[in-house]
């Protein structure tokens, strides 16, 4: 049984026409209400995420450099790009965001990526996960690769079209294509490729959610799961979790075949680093 974090007890590419995620079959059609209004969703969100980050604040808990968890942090790159960031610019990204900054966030990569508003759900499931399983604490400069990941693998497992990593690095160019695929990989590494989804796992957080609009439910943008989608969902979770583990061990096969033959032709890091100018920063 998952930990319960602050996350659960708080009252709470485009890609080609034809290309599809590891599954097909919609499990969309009755669960969203049409074009909804998302802003209450992506609010009750980022309440939890700030309130888990003043929590984890509090007690102090850090995260080593050398920790598998540093691969989350935004201090890894800077340290690596150094000439892309002025002072201004890094005393930006380690003030602790309020729960508007952290809304304008999601919600700006919500307008970019149009990703349903299932996958808000998702994405807290899989955060809280990661919490979970290696006590990760949230701080000012992770959570923002921790949302980006967490929805990422989200619109895999839910939409039928989805986003590519290369359309998330132009989203957000504080990440390369090339980072953003090590990080999604690091991201399912930690949670122990648990991608899946349980139709009452589901229903709990989305309660939960709701909750913080007990008195105005009806503009709530997501309606309950039925019997059939929350079906759905548990299939499409445990086929990309599948899928992708398949293709994890395909490639430590080939590494190890390789052995210890020097690898020239690496993946080519992009030198193009896009100084962090994407109006979904929040910087304000």
């Amino acid at each position: 049984m998952e930990k319960k974090s602050m996350l659960q007890r708080t009252r709470i590419e485009h890609k080609d026409p034809d290309q599809k995620s590891s599954t097909t079959s919609s499990i969309m059609a009755s669960s969203t209400i049409t074009k909804p209004d998302v802003k209450s969703m992506v609010h009750a969100v980022a309440t939890i995420l700030q309130s888990q980050m003043m929590e984890d604040g509090s007690v102090g808990k850090q995260i080593m450099p050398h920790s598998d968890l540093y691969f989350f942090c935004e201090e890894k790159y800077i340290t690596e790009k150094p000439d892309a960031f002025d002072e201004q610019r890094l005393a930006l990204l380690k003030e602790t965001p309020t729960v508007d900054n952290i809304y304008e966030f999601i919600q700006a990569l919500y307008d970019c990526a149009q990703f349903s508003p299932e996958c808000c759900v998702i994405c807290l499931i899989y955060i809280n996960r990661l919490i979970a399983f290696t006590g990760m604490p949230l701080h000012p400069t992770n959570w923002r690769p921790l949302v980006l990941c967490s929805l990422l693998v989200g619109q895999k497992v839910w939409d039928d079209r989805y986003l590519s990593n290369a359309d998330f690095a132009f989203i957000y160019p504080f990440f390369t294509t090339e980072e953003i695929n090590r990080l999604e990989g690091k991201f399912l590494e930690l949670i122990q490729y648990n991608v899946t989804v349980k139709a009452s796992l589901y229903a709990k957080y989305y309660y939960e959610l709701r909750t913080l609009y007990k008195d105005n439910q009806k503009e709530f943008p997501l309606t309950p799961l039925n019997t059939y989608d929350a079906g759905k969902l548990e299939i499409r979770s445990r086929k990309y979790q599948d899928a992708f583990t398949d293709v994890t061990k395909e490639k430590e096969k080939m590494s190890s075949t390789i052995g210890s033959v020097e690898t020239i032709k690496r993946e080519k890091k992009s030198t193009g680093f896009a100084v962090i100018n994407c109006y979904i920063l929040c910087t304000n």
